[in-house]
C-alpha cells in the first residue's frame, strides 16, 4: 500500500508540469553566431549521457520569435514521452523560425522541385547546434531524430537529403523533397517513415506518394502511411502514435529499416499513375 500511495503521488507530481514547463526557453546558435530561439527538455540525467536528440520542426503557422507558439503542436508527443516506459533518456530540441527564414528556402510541392544548393539559414542553425551537442559529449550520433509537420516535414526532407548518415530516423508530416537522385540516395540512409493525410488540401498527398514512389525506384522503401479521410492537420494522430514514435528510437544511424518491397510495389501500383 505504502508502494503504490508514492508510486501515485510521483505519477501526480510528474502529471502537474505542463509542457511549457518543462520545455526551457533557450537560445541555439551556429558556428557563426546565428541564433534562433527554441524549447528544449532534458529528459535526462548526467548518467545517461550520451542521450538521443529529438528533433521537432514546427509549421508555417507556428513561426515567430516567441519561444512559445510552436509548443503545443508536439504535446502529443510529449505525453507519449511521459507515459511510456519504452522510451529511452533523451534531449527535446523544438526551434523556431520565422517567415522570414523558414525551413526551407523553396517548397519541395511539385515534381521539378530541385534542391537549393545551401541549406536555408535556420535549418543550418539547427543542424550546426546538431553538431555542438555531438562534440559536447551530450547527443548520442548514432541516435539523432528528426520530425516535421507541414513546412517543418519539407524541412525534415530537407535536411535528409542534405546530410546523409546523419539522422538515425525521419519523420516527415505532410510534405514532399526532391526526386533528384543525388538526394534520394541521401535519404536512403535514414530510416523514414512518412505519413499524410489522404485529403490534404494544404499539400496534396501526392508529395508522399512521389518520394514513395522514387525511393521505391532505388530500392530504399520507406515506410508509409496515409490517412485515409484525413486533411492536413494529423500530426496528433502521428506524435500520439506509439507505434511510430516507439520505431522511432528503435533506429540507429546508417541502418535504415525498410519493409518489405513487394507491399510497396503494391501500393505504387495502387494509387500511383
Amino acid at each position: 500500500l505504502i508502494l503504490a500511495a508514492l508510486l501515485c503521488l510521483a505519477s501526480t507530481a510528474r502529471a502537474q508540469f505542463t509542457m511549457a514547463e518543462q520545455f526551457k526557453a533557450e537560445t541555439i546558435s551556429s558556428k557563426a553566431g546565428d541564433t534562433l530561439p527554441a524549447r528544449v527538455w532534458h529528459h535526462y540525467s548526467q548518467k545517461d549521457l550520451p542521450v538521443p536528440v529529438v528533433v521537432l520542426l514546427h509549421g508555417s503557422g507556428e513561426c515567430g520569435t516567441d519561444n512559445a507558439k510552436h509548443l503545443p503542436a508536439f504535446e502529443p508527443l510529449y505525453k507519449n514521452a511521459l507515459i511510456s516506459s519504452k522510451l529511452p533518456p533523451a534531449l527535446y530540441l523544438v526551434p523556431q523560425c520565422t517567415q522570414f527564414n523558414p525551413w526551407v528556402r523553396t517548397v519541395a510541392f511539385t515534381e521539378t522541385y530541385r534542391q537549393p544548393r545551401y541549406p536555408a539559414p535556420a535549418l543550418r542553425i539547427v543542424k550546426e547546434h546538431l553538431d555542438g551537442l555531438i562534440e559536447q559529449g551530450i547527443a548520442d550520433p548514432d541516435r539523432i531524430y528528426l520530425s516535421g509537420l507541414s513546412l517543418g516535414g519539407f524541412g525534415t526532407w530537407d535536411a535528409i537529403q542534405r546530410w546523409p548518415n546523419f539522422f538515425a530516423a525521419a519523420i516527415p508530416i505532410c510534405a514532399g523533397g526532391s526526386i533528384q537522385e543525388e538526394p534520394l540516395k541521401n535519404a536512403a540512409t535514414t530510416s523514414i517513415w512518412i505519413v499524410h493525410g489522404e485529403k490534404d488540401a494544404t499539400v496534396k498527398v501526392d508529395c508522399a506518394r512521389r518520394m514513395v514512389q522514387a525511393l521505391s525506384a532505388i530500392d530504399a522503401t520507406p515506410r508509409y502511411t496515409e490517412y485515409q479521410g484525413a486533411g492536413h492537420v494529423i500530426w496528433p494522430r502521428v506524435y500520439n502514435d506509439s507505434n511510430i514514435i516507439n520505431w522511432m528510437f528503435e533506429q540507429r544511424r546508417g541502418k535504415p529499416t525498410y519493409v518489405n518491397e513487394g507491399f510497396f510495389n503494391r501500393l505504387k501500383n495502387a494509387i500511383l499513375p
